[in-house]
């Protein structure tokens, strides 16, 4: 049909489909024109809201398997809006994940549509564009983990503006502070360039791409547009590749660098069980255990650095192992997760909690903000260091004792950073994908400062973004576009993104522009709208 067969036309994205249906009805004889209409316009009618949705650039055949959250997310709003509901109360949990700023017009608009056939949304983000779109908000805070939790301010998102209790208000009105301070380039920072030239592959055109040294440069474009094609599948291997001496990537047809190493900084769950915590990742445990040993009293009872490890039976609870928690099985029902009625929680045994140093247990410790711990270990040097830089990149409000997979994707990629701050990282290059994900706006400015540090000890950092307030404090930027799947892959801009919104040449060069002007940060000599 339409020149294609069932396998071709499965491998079309959903944005090329509708032309597809014209030229397939076009060649059809005049018998089956009545069912052909029939039948594409209820193919229109399912394809629309998941354009509208940005996922044009998927394919038909794309596995399941392969999709992200917010693009599962998005095509079962679409199929909602096919079953039209009515009555029913979704909650939807950051929707705008991944969403180019473009594509949240659309969002929008599906969620209107739910709307009018009688539904009500809650929608729980840090998107300002998505909250300003919204009848009410509901603001929570006024800070993170124990210092938060309380309502803070409610209304509409004009009245937000004027709440002198909001945090999200400033923001919505243009009047918040969204530049950090900018940190110097090192003076052998242009020595560090970086140069890749790849050929066609999947979507992308032959490009050439410059990675500017000790430098952050923002990676942008739709949806689809080939970043993680051009970064994690083409840059990333390819400099793993020299570093090691092997052959390039297929499509890499040219590569200059001197990065040595390659970190990749994920939002993936940090530790690898449920026993992980922050003081264990961050080899404070090492440090509580030996300090705790050393205590005359623990001496008395032999109690040695084991001991004061939940993980090992010399001082774990014997009733639960040290997990905290104990299971029942409740015959034909879920099991039942219980505190355990002998640690009460606390994971270990009675005689271990009865050590103390300066009058606390190790319980007492675990139980502990970092904030609050800062002060408490002010002459060991060396838990106070991990604690300082746990303070730096906006943790301090999580406990010592906090099990790490439990922790959101912004506080993950931030805790996988506390090792690299020690150190120089000169030829080292972090890749970090979609950071801003989960972050308030205030908390992209801590997130900034974290990626500052790390240019301050040398290190060259690239960030995948759809986030704008990341793309304005930012020294360089690469656009791909002009959209996505078959319409992306193109190298749109490049360059300092201060003087690339002057004479936007893409579409999120335009949405910049607009977030600068937003802000009071569009010169007017620059302004020519």
């Amino acid at each position: 049909m339409g020149s294609r067969n069932i396998a071709e036309v499965s491998k079309l994205t959903l944005g090329k489909l509708g032309d597809w249906q014209q030229q397939t009805l076009a060649s059809l004889p005049d018998e089956m024109q009545q069912l052909a209409k029939t039948l594409f316009k209820n193919l229109t009618e399912t394809l629309q809201p998941l354009l509208e949705l940005g996922l044009d650039y998927l394919t038909l055949a794309r596995d399941g398997n392969t999709l992200s959250t917010g693009e599962l997310q998005r095509i079962q709003l679409a199929k909602t809006i096919r079953t039209e509901t009515t009555g029913v109360l979704y909650v939807l949990d950051e929707p705008s994940i991944g969403l180019h700023p473009d594509n949240l017009k659309g969002l929008v608009n599906v969620f209107r549509k739910l709307i009018a056939q009688g539904n009500s949304l809650v929608v729980v983000d840090h998107d300002v564009d998505m909250i300003a779109a919204a009848d009410w908000v509901i603001e929570i805070g006024p800070g993170s983990g124990a210092a938060g939790g309380q309502i803070i301010a409610t209304g509409t998102p004009r009245a937000l503006t004027n709440n002198p209790n909001s945090l999200i208000g400033p923001f919505l009105a243009g009047r918040a502070t969204i530049m950090h301070p900018k940190v110097p380039t090192a003076k052998n920072g242009s020595s560090l360039d970086t140069e890749m030239k790849i050929q066609d592959y999947f979507n992308l055109k032959q490009l050439k791409i410059t990675i500017p040294g000790n430098q952050i440069t923002a990676v942008t474009g739709f949806s689809g547009a080939g970043k993680t094609s051009l970064i994690l599948d083409s840059l990333v291997p390819a400099i793993q590749a020299h570093a090691s001496r092997e052959r390039l990537p297929q499509q890499v047809t040219q590569l200059k660098t001197k990065f040595t190493n390659v970190v990749s900084v994920d939002a993936k769950p940090v530790g690898k069980n449920t026993r992980s915590t922050l003081a264990t990742y961050t080899t404070i445990m090492d440090q509580l255990r030996t300090l705790f040993a050393a205590q005359p009293a623990a001496k008395q009872q032999q109690l040695g650095r084991a001991a004061f490890s939940y993980n090992n039976k010399q001082g774990a609870c014997p009733n639960c192992g040290g997990v905290g928690t104990i299971t029942l099985d409740v015959q034909y029902l879920p099991d039942v997760v219980e505190t355990c009625p002998v640690c009460h929680g606390t994971q270990y045994k009675d005689v271990v909690q009865q050590i103390r140093w300066h009058g606390y247990s190790i319980v007492d410790i675990l139980n502990m903000s970092v904030k609050t711990a800062l002060p408490v270990f002010a002459e060991l040097p060396k838990i106070e260091q991990q604690l300082q830089l746990l303070t730096d990149i906006g943790l301090d409000y999580l406990h010592l004792g906090e099990s790490t997979p439990s922790l959101s994707g912004g506080e993950a990629q931030r805790l996988k950073l506390v090792s690299h701050l020690k150190k120089r990282q000169t030829k080292t290059l972090f890749v970090f994908d979609e950071p801003s994900v989960g972050l308030h706006p205030k908390d992209v400015q801590t997130l900034l400062g974290v990626l500052n540090q790390l240019k301050k000890r040398g290190a060259t950092i690239i960030i995948i973004t759809h986030d704008l307030d990341l793309m304005a404090n930012v020294d360089y930027m690469i656009d791909l576009g002009p959209r996505g799947g078959d319409q992306g892959g193109q190298l749109m801009a490049a360059g300092n993104p201060r003087e690339l919104v002057k004479e936007p040449t893409s579409i999120t060069l335009q949405y910049l522009r607009q977030h600068f002007k937003k802000f009071g940060l569009l010169h007017e000599n620059a302004d020519k709208a």
